[in-house]
């Protein structure tokens, strides 16, 4: 697989305030339910927002896909029918990236991440947590997807936050994963400098686009 290379400057971070508030405790209690039954099958290794498990036959919820799909998208404040912030090209959302990280600026990082409603109308309608053998609740989905993006983000701001990481390149896989009108690249890399060596690791989940705007959909990562 042919790889793709771009070096970026680093700009200014733009703030973003947060468009929603939540908990979910709908999540949270799927989640406990689904530890008494059967293991649900759990995300492909081309995922890495999503624990990588061996699929299983047993999914993790009763209803019917279109009636979860209804359940959630009823708890959530209003329909999404586009991406929101993000950014309009991939360099330019791994710049923005670098420029938050940097900056220590968590709000304009969080405007780079799938929001809740991103999520419930525009991301998992078309993905594959739909369908066998990878069958999830979306409530399932959206919680997992969380706490993998939010333990990759306290590692980032740990090791990162206020510093200039000497950011040289990041590479991408040439095509990504269509999905619906989604597209995906998973396991991008980052190379940059530390400890006077130059290093490449990935920082942040999967880089989405849809209808030309660009974001991410966590910030899983292998620090």
């Amino acid at each position: 697989m042919t790889m793709k290379t771009s070096h970026l400057p680093t700009s200014t971070a733009r703030c973003f305030a947060p468009s929603w508030r939540r908990p979910w405790i709908t999540a949270a209690l799927v989640l406990l339910a689904a530890a008494c039954e059967p293991r649900p099958a759990a995300a492909p290794a081309d995922h890495p927002e999503l624990p990588a498990d061996p699929p299983a036959t047993v999914v993790d919820s009763i209803f019917p896909v279109e009636e979860e799909i209804r359940r959630f998208q009823a708890a959530l404040p209003e329909e999404t029918t586009e991406l929101q912030g993000g950014e309009s090209s991939r360099d330019a959302l791994v710049a923005r990236f670098v420029a938050s990280l940097e900056a220590a600026d968590t709000t304009g990082l969080a405007s780079l991440a799938m929001t809740p409603g991103e999520f419930g109308y525009l991301y998992y309608p078309t993905s594959r947590y739909t369908r066998p053998p990878y069958r999830l609740s979306p409530s399932l989905v959206w919680f997992q997807n969380q706490n993998h993006s939010s333990r990759g983000l306290t590692r980032l701001l740990r090791r990162y936050a206020g510093h200039d990481m000497g950011f040289l390149s990041y590479e991408c896989p040439e095509e990504g994963e269509v999905e619906g009108k989604n597209r995906f690249w998973h396991y991008c890399t980052v190379r940059h400098l530390y400890q006077g060596d130059t290093v490449e690791v990935r920082l942040f989940g999967s880089i989405w686009e849809r209808d030309g705007h660009y974001k991410l959909v966590g910030f899983a990562n292998e620090l």
